[in-house]
């Protein structure tokens, strides 16, 4: 497969403290988006209100429509906010370079009257937290190493790519979405449901950044039942990437893993392999139940 049409973007750089704190940054600022999305946007059971979509022209974040229309959508780039109309047309743009959150809120509010929303409800609340950032306590956003910025955009580029092509494979029309609470790429299948109709087996594809389980973006392939899995600890190692069973129902693939491979062909197929097998061998589990 010839991957430099579909345009993956060769990782090569090792991810450091720059890259992780254009990161962090990127996920302060997506929280706009959410903010819009929860007082803004009708409330739905599974809070996709408040998720977003990578668009790969521009690199960015889009958010939901407004009842008017309206949507939002930041730049990863250069943290960009932007107000479109339905036609996709920006009718503001803010830009957070040097700005605190509290100020660009500000913007964001009054961007948004101006165009005739009703922000009379319209606040910085979040029915959950996101990992302290010296941002949340009045510094500026800053673009000083924005080459950092553009290769965490590079993360959500691929990511939709890769992930794109495996959703096909659990015959399911979901599209892969990005989430403000942990900021990951990704998207949920279930794989049957019990007599309530509700999911009693499901699937977890995804890009996620680094947490308390790995310490740098890595790609996730999750399961669940309701009714529990007999030989589950006993799956066979994986090609690309590893099981982290017991303590967690899932594989991982380490960025520092697929940076291994020197060619965008090569990145790419290591991550298409790593959700194939681990797939098959999950599908073969959850049928035994």
């Amino acid at each position: 497969m010839n991957t430099q049409n579909k345009n993956w973007k060769q990782l090569s750089n090792p991810f450091n403290e720059e890259i992780k704190d254009a990161l962090q940054q990127q996920h302060q600022a997506a929280q706009f988006i959410a903010f819009v999305g929860k007082h803004l946007i009708p409330n739905k059971a599974d809070d996709s209100n408040t998720n977003m979509e990578f668009i790969f022209d521009d690199n960015i974040l889009l958010g939901n429509p407004l009842p008017s229309g309206f949507r939002v959508a930041l730049r990863l780039t250069d943290l960009k906010l932007s107000i479109f109309d339905k036609k996709m047309n920006s009718k503001k743009d803010i830009f957070l370079d040097g700005k605190t959150k509290k100020t660009v809120f500000g913007e964001l509010k009054q961007g948004l009257l101006d165009l005739g929303v009703d922000v009379t409800n319209f606040t910085d609340e979040l029915h959950y937290e996101i990992p302290e950032h010296h941002i949340d306590s009045g510094a500026a956003f800053s673009l000083k190493n924005k080459s950092a910025f553009i290769e965490n955009a590079n993360y959500r580029q691929n990511a939709k790519l890769v992930l794109n092509d495996i959703a096909p494979l659990f015959n399911v029309d979901e599209t892969i979405r990005i989430w403000p609470h942990h900021f990951d790429t990704g998207a949920y299948f279930v794989i049957s449901k019990n007599e309530n109709g509700d999911a009693s087996q499901s699937i977890g594809i995804g890009l996620a950044i680094p947490d308390s389980m790995v310490d740098e973006p890595y790609y996730y392939l999750s399961f669940w039942s309701e009714k529990s899995i007999d030989g589950s600890n006993d799956l066979v190692n994986l090609i690309a990437g590893q099981w982290m069973i017991p303590n967690w129902s899932g594989a991982v693939l380490r960025h520092s893993e697929i940076m291994q491979q020197k060619t965008p062909d090569e990145q790419y197929e290591l991550v298409k392999s790593f959700y194939s097998q681990g797939i098959e061998m999950i599908m073969k589990h959850l049928k035994q139940v």
